[in-house]
């Protein structure tokens, strides 16, 4: 880290399980946002709650595959 806050976090930091896990979450809360509208707007409610699922799920999967590009 080359700022002088000790709390700054580099983008160069973050290793690529992090912005997996930090991407799985951000589906999650999609996710869940989606149940809660599902009680008012059935149809958007779902739509959120599908996104949410899509997102969660391929952040893995990626994760998966670039460890096979890269050999690891």
């Amino acid at each position: 880290m080359s700022s002088s806050d000790s709390y700054s976090v580099d983008p160069s930091d973050i290793e690529p399980i992090g912005a997996t896990i930090a991407v799985a979450f951000t589906g999650a809360a999609i996710g869940l946002v989606g149940a809660a509208v599902s009680f008012v707007a059935v149809d958007f409610g779902v739509a959120l709650i599908g996104v949410g699922v899509v997102v969660a799920l391929s952040s893995p999967l990626a994760y998966v595959r670039m460890k096979r590009l890269r050999g690891e």
